[in-house]
């Protein structure tokens, strides 16, 4: 290799290091996974060349994906297509791979952080020769170091943020956090003339089960409430806890021929729910709600507390009727 060639490889090299330099410092920026995983799945393919990045993610017991389908929304959920959550996952070397159709040439690079193996990143071109045997790595190793480390730095930002708008007893979202999911739909709505639904339940007769079992009763209720509901939602709806026994849940992309089938499942799913006293004595429990389909339409603004607002009188209506009902208010 003669003197001009050394200083080519040079300036490609220093350019390189420069390009990683600049893409870690937007790295160490991301605090939400919708950043992380753009910047990541992206970003990454257009700052070096590339024509795909994926990740395999150690993901054992599926909280890692729950994680992050709570943080998506639905349209930022397809970048999870690019994910494979897995069990476990092979510890490999960084090393050149045979890429899937229609890429030509691969690369895959463990991401470990503290000896911790969280998955593997993987790298692919439409360049046959772009990653080849014998090819130097060092650039691209450091890399994946630094995304291991923000991997873990974005999922504790997340998990300090979710907290921040859970409900300490049950698990749901607080007010602040349901309003939040709430605005982002309605966002969504407005441009795509989305539909979503919203359903609003308490317990019946929540005061008599804390007057005569004990507010231990009432806590242990209010849980199995929360537990019941996530067992016939879907990882992509929100169940927020607006106060006392008062829940809502939010349903994105629910079409209103399907809403009565979901109450029905809601309700369904309530009256087995089981909840003992702290004599291990069975407490019966039933609900009663209401439920609306809603298509946010451009230059509208409708706040949760007006939805909220007409979800209540229909919610009475479902009281007076004599409880353990549901009632559409579509009107």
């Amino acid at each position: 290799m003669d003197l001009q060639e050394l200083l080519d490889n040079a300036r490609r090299n220093e350019a390189l290091l420069r390009r990683l330099q600049a893409f870690e410092l937007q790295l160490l920026s991301c605090q939400t996974w919708f950043d992380f995983l753009t910047l990541l799945l992206d970003g990454l393919p257009a700052q070096f060349d590339l024509d795909a990045a994926t990740l395999k993610v150690c993901d054992p017991d599926g909280e890692l994906k729950a994680a992050m389908l709570q943080s998506l929304d639905l349209e930022q959920g397809v970048l999870l297509n690019q994910l494979e959550f897995q069990s476990r996952v092979p510890i490999i070397d960084a090393a050149p791979i045979a890429p899937p159709p229609p890429w030509q040439s691969g690369l895959a690079l463990p991401l470990l952080r503290n000896d911790v193996y969280l998955g593997q990143l993987r790298l692919y071109s439409t360049n046959p020769a772009r990653f080849q045997g014998g090819m130097a790595t060092d650039f691209m190793q450091h890399l994946a170091a630094v995304i291991a480390a923000c991997l873990m730095m974005v999922k504790q930002s997340e998990e300090q943020a979710r907290l921040a708008l859970t409900d300490p007893l049950t698990g749901a979202e607080n007010r602040r956090g349901f309003e939040r999911a709430y605005q982002r739909e309605w966002a969504r709505g407005q441009r795509q003339y989305h539909v979503f639904a919203m359903i609003l339940l308490d317990l019946d007769h929540f005061k008599r089960v804390n007057d005569v079992h004990g507010h231990g009763t009432g806590d242990r209720a209010l849980k199995a409430l929360c537990r019941t509901l996530k067992s016939v939602m879907r990882p992509t709806d929100h169940i927020g806890r607006l106060g006392g026994e008062e829940f809502a849940v939010l349903l994105p992309g629910c079409q209103p021929d399907q809403l009565h089938a979901v109450v029905n499942r809601v309700q369904q799913a309530i009256r087995r729910m089981t909840v003992y006293n702290d004599l291990q004595q069975p407490v019966p429990m039933t609900a009663s709600g209401s439920f609306v389909s809603l298509t946010p339409r451009p230059h509208q603004n409708l706040e949760l507390a007006q939805v909220i607002d007409h979800l209540d009188s229909y919610l009475y209506q479902a009281k007076r009727n004599g409880r353990d009902c549901f009632v559409s208010a579509e009107q």
